[in-house]
């Protein structure tokens, strides 16, 4: 039967209709690619040996994707979180997935021969975390608060200065490009397609400095150093916040100082600090003032109080970081003050927090049932608290958005 051309006409507005319907469904979710891909850090292609997409639900705050998990391991989470404007979507390098499928294990008593078994992996950081470069194979790694040489063809440390030395270069921050070893965040501008990729240190060990009580060195050496800890890149526009729960000194401290320590290692990555606040119970603030450099004293502000661990009590730091700061701004909250119930409190309520997102960097030591540390932390460890549920802690942070680094 022959269609007239009335009908025809119809038809084909009819089929013109569910073909633009389709495309709109289509494009309800915004296929996030790889479209202008650069690092942070130098700017350099990087080079995966896969290219994955993903879609974001533009009527949610996030889209869950697979979660890897079983067997008493902890799962290899990936989940894509937005902040303002900002996709992001933390990855666990190849390293990391190592220690997060066994550290349940390897926590009995296992860790130092577990990274005794990785060498080409330590091998890797470490060349990575080099501060100076000499004319041989020595490297200098210096956190500003000490320093110590590294041989990056066998391994070995020590911290005097190798006698065949004669150059070293100017000291910088790192640059890391393994993705096998570094673990990072890739963020995707959602208005503009552009995609960031920005290293941090991989979840492994203990928590510390990976070799730190595991490695053969002079007097514990790298029981407190914090070479490892991998600053993020901010815009030098940015106004830029650090919020430090456990700071009796500029340049002192039971661990190390921590303000001399961020103060100097954060410079190497292009910044100061516009503003510095310090909580703690027992210095006076003259004591604490006269520690502080003269070119600092305007910068800083100094509490001689007790840290809270509600809201319903000041000083909340949550709450004080929500009144100072904007999403805008670069923010780094320290959290350090020996105490477990305060600090797990404090973290707990965190990841509850519909603010998380005010927070760029935390560091935080976290005092469990650990028994490389044990001899130090003593009676402050948590020991309903293993070193896996350190892990979990750290990762979902991470999975969340904020660069969360294990401090000492």
């Amino acid at each position: 039967m022959m269609w007239n051309v009335p009908f025809r006409l119809a038809y084909l507005r009819h089929v013109m209709l569910l073909f633009i319907s389709l495309f709109v469904v289509v494009n309800v979710h915004a296929t996030v690619t790889r479209a202008h891909v650069y690092f942070w850090r130098g700017y350099t292609a990087l080079n995966l040996s896969s290219v994955e997409t993903w879609k974001f639900d533009a009527t949610g705050v996030s889209y869950e994707l697979p979660e890897a998990s079983g067997n008493g391991q902890i799962g290899d989470r990936t989940r894509a979180e937005l902040s303002g404007s900002n996709l992001t979507r933390y990855h666990s390098s190849d390293w990391e997935k190592l220690w997060l499928t066994n550290i349940r294990t390897w926590q009995n008593h296992g860790i130092c021969q577990a990274l005794a078994a990785q060498k080409e992996q330590v091998r890797h950081f470490m060349n990575d975390t080099c501060s100076a470069r000499s004319d041989t194979s020595w490297c200098l790694i210096d956190d500003s608060i000490q320093k110590f040489w590294y041989n990056t063809l066998d391994g070995r440390i020590q911290v005097t200065k190798p006698f065949e030395v004669r150059h070293v270069s100017e000291i910088q921050g790192m640059v890391p490009k393994n993705t096998k070893i570094w673990s990072w965040f890739e963020r995707t501008d959602m208005q503009s397609g552009t995609v960031n990729y920005d290293f941090i240190e991989p979840l492994v060990g203990h928590l510390r400095h990976p070799l730190a009580r595991c490695a053969s060195t002079e007097g514990d050496l790298l029981l407190v150093d914090r070479s490892y800890v991998l600053p993020g890149i901010t815009d030098s526009k940015q106004k830029s916040f650090l919020f430090d729960a456990g700071a009796s000194a500029w340049n002192k401290g039971a661990g190390g100082p921590s303000l001399s320590y961020f103060a100097n290692v954060w410079k190497r990555y292009g910044f100061n600090w516009g503003h510095i606040e310090a909580w703690e119970g027992t210095t006076p603030s003259a004591s604490f003032y006269d520690s502080v450099p003269t070119q600092w004293r305007n910068f800083t502000t100094y509490h001689q109080e007790w840290i809270s661990t509600s809201p319903l009590k000041s000083p909340f730091l949550p709450s004080v970081i929500k009144a100072k700061t904007l999403l805008a701004d670069y923010v780094v909250f320290k959290l350090d003050i020996d105490s477990k119930s305060v600090e797990s409190a404090i973290v707990d309520y965190m990841l509850r927090w519909k603010y998380l997102d005010l927070i760029d960097e935390f560091l935080w030591e976290h005092h469990v049932d650990n028994y490389l540390m044990e001899p130090y932390w003593g009676s402050s460890q948590d020991m309903s608290k293993s070193i896996a549920d350190s892990y979990e802690y750290f990762l979902e942070l991470r999975v969340r958005g904020v660069r969360s680094h294990s401090w000492v």
